[in-house]
């Protein structure tokens, strides 16, 4: 049996220890810090640009006091019902939807924008259908209380009754429209309308148009100043209530049937012991009865509107007179 007498040659390796891999927990605490940090920045700005009524909305909105109802996705903005505009100032909107009532064909968001100008335009209103409505002057309280429900069936059919609130006063039919938490006619500091609010002037306007009382339209803000003085409260409602006059035309309403449109700043404040409250910033309109018309034309300086003579009432009276007996001696009668 052969024998190997080759060596046998042991190769001795240093193992060299693995070092210990390093985890990602400082990451996390890293994104942790910078987002707290971004949230309190964010904080500290909207505190600073905000006034106390705007804080007391954040609260409300960061507490959920403001959604209506069912979960919300905090990432889907277009599902949404409010969201903040970091465009200067804090105003909290609700979420652009349509709504379905009477107006225009094309009713909806932005629809100010492109309205046509002029005096007449062929796709105002949807015609002479809308309603059960009778045409005419309404004078009588059961006339303006009837008038005042047509009204209201418009409002249920936009879904706006808790802006809306409509009262049948000595001088007509008076259609308060304002803001609350929940809904702004127009954005915060602007003339810019919100869609509903359109939608409403639009759904009215056909109503309106039948009637042929005279329309008072007026603009009132809360107390909230302005930081300049070129523009204020004063030109503020003056815009909104030009704008909600023109929207109403494009809606129906005959040219010359606004009789009157005036910005009334904060002077007349609806909630009087809170004159910042959101309840202050309304449009009213005002259907006029025939006095009302009047005594806007006397203090004005315009005569008097013209009473309108029944021709029916002048044939009889003249028929009456006619049949008077005349006297036997024609010297003492003189014919008109």
């Amino acid at each position: 049996m052969a024998i190997n007498n080759e060596p046998i040659v042991i190769k001795r390796r240093r193992r060299n220890k693995s070092k210990g891999s390093h985890g990602g927990a400082w990451k996390v605490a890293f994104a942790d810090f910078t987002l707290a940090m971004m949230a309190l920045f964010m904080v500290l700005w909207i505190l600073q640009i905000a006034d106390q009524q705007e804080r007391t909305m954040i609260v409300q909105y960061l507490n959920g006091d403001m959604f209506a109802s069912g979960s919300i996705n905090p990432f889907d903005l277009s599902q949404s019902p409010s969201m903040i505009d970091f465009q200067g100032s804090v105003a909290l909107q609700q979420a652009i939807i349509p709504a379905t009532g009477t107006g225009v064909d094309r009713a909806g968001p932005a629809m100010h924008n492109h309205i046509p100008a002029g005096e007449d335009n062929a796709k105002a209103g949807k015609g002479p259908e809308l309603n059960s409505l009778v045409p005419g002057q309404f004078e009588t309280q059961s006339q303006l209380e009837f008038l005042a429900r047509e009204v209201n069936k418009v409002i249920d059919q936009v879904n706006l009754s808790a802006n809306v609130e409509i009262r049948v006063v000595p001088q007509g039919i008076r259609i308060l429209v304002h803001d609350n938490i929940h809904q702004f006619m127009f954005t915060r500091g602007s003339a810019d309308m919100k869609p509903y609010f359109e939608d409403l002037l639009l759904a009215l306007g056909p109503l309106l148009g039948k009637v042929e009382n005279k329309i008072s339209i007026s603009g009132h803000t809360d107390s909230t100043p302005y930081a300049g003085k070129t523009f204020t409260n004063w030109e503020l409602s003056s815009q909104r209530a030009l704008l909600a006059r023109r929207v109403l035309e494009y809606g129906g309403v005959k040219r010359n049937q606004v009789i009157q449109v005036t910005g009334m700043a904060d002077q007349v404040p609806y909630i009087t012991d809170d004159h910042a409250a959101a309840a202050n910033r309304r449009i009213e309109m005002l259907v006029l009865t025939s006095t009302a018309e009047t005594q806007i034309r006397e203090m004005a300086g315009l005569p008097s509107k013209p009473a309108k003579v029944d021709s029916r009432l002048t044939q009889a009276q003249e028929a009456a007179t006619d049949n008077q007996p005349r006297t036997r001696y024609p010297e003492l009668w003189t014919d008109e």
